[in-house]
């Protein structure tokens, strides 16, 4: 093992022992808790054995490890863009009905104060 191996596998250890202690305080698994796990490790696998990179890569067709690697990470990349992007324009619709109840809520009566109390002498 090189040493940028040993120092990347030290660096993975603490963030899944962070994640695992954190997991382990709120008392309940998520998903997304699960996935980063699963990242991490997978991470931690292919730093260590490099040459099973190269093996899975060949498996899929690709030739080199990095490749794949490439390949897999734009992938992801453009699947979380999409994600957020779906989720902004969610929020967006969310604000906006949220926005047009309170302008009908706060809409001015004849015969009521700005607060919203019908004045009696009006």
């Amino acid at each position: 093992m090189i040493l940028f191996q040993w120092g990347a596998l030290l660096v993975i250890a603490a963030i899944l022992l962070l994640e695992i202690v954190q997991a382990w305080r709120q008392r309940r698994l998520t998903w997304a808790t699960l996935t980063r796990l699963a990242i991490w490790s997978a991470a931690a696998v292919g730093i260590s054995f490099p040459e099973m990179v190269t093996r899975f890569a060949n498996s899929i067709g690709v030739g080199r490890g990095a490749d794949a690697l490439i390949y897999l990470v734009t992938l992801a990349f453009i699947a979380t863009t999409f994600y957020f992007y779906s989720r902004y324009l969610r929020l967006q619709r969310q604000l906006t009905d949220l926005a047009r109840y309170l302008t009908i809520q706060e809409a001015k009566r004849p015969g009521s104060t700005p607060s919203g109390n019908v004045n009696p002498e009006s």
